[in-house]
């Protein structure tokens, strides 16, 4: 849990917060997973400074995720779903690919917590990273101009399949796995958007 009201914060703990956030993000830009150490080393505080904001450092990497999702400029969406894919695709893999170490830790993190959650526990939406329900809210924005030609109940099929090729997931399988690079990434996943709208269209 978060040991701060961000609205509420004293300047003091403001300006620390956001050294240990620009430290978080200087090592991940150098390719790194860093640890709680590693980034109040970075920060030049104490190794105990990060404990009095978050509870655990995965709370602390799903903060700095938060704030980076914020300060994106999703492009404007039109009246052509397969334009907004294709925009919305070509921006975000950019996106991503410019925070790919965080992306990919973050990633990690909701692995593990799913690894260590106990049996049968139903999953807590609030725990999910907010850049999943980002992914939606982006994906049904784009794919709105269905809404007059599909049903409701498509076109939610289609947003849930456009995540598959969406995100920080199918990026670390297409680069890892298939060795595409970033412009490959986007041809690819705009092409697999467009047949899906087609083949709903044609349904």
């Amino acid at each position: 849990m978060k040991f701060f009201d961000e609205d509420n914060l004293s300047p003091i703990r403001r300006r620390t917060l956001e050294r240990l956030t620009h430290a978080a993000l200087k090592l991940y830009q150098e390719n790194k997973f860093p640890s709680p150490e590693e980034i109040t080393r970075e920060a030049e505080y104490a190794k105990v400074t990060l404990r009095s904001y978050f509870s655990t450092h995965c709370e602390f990497v799903e903060y700095v995720v938060k704030k980076i999702i914020g300060s994106f400029e999703k492009p404007k969406m039109g009246d052509d779903p397969e334009e907004n894919i294709a925009r919305l695709l070509n921006w975000g893999y950019r996106e991503l690919n410019s925070h790919e170490a965080l992306m990919r830790d973050a990633m990690r993190i909701a692995q593990q917590r799913w690894q260590n959650q106990p049996p049968d526990k139903d999953v807590d939406e609030n725990s999910r990273l907010l850049k999943k329900s980002n992914r939606r809210e982006a994906l049904t924005e784009a794919l709105a101009p269905l809404k007059s030609q599909l049903p409701p109940e498509k076109v939610q099929k289609l947003v849930m399949l456009m995540s598959v090729l969406y995100g920080t997931e199918a990026m670390t399988i297409l680069k890892d796995t298939f060795g595409l690079d970033q412009e490959e990434i986007i041809e690819l996943t705009t092409w697999g958007a467009r047949l899906m709208i087609h083949q709903a269209l044609l349904d």
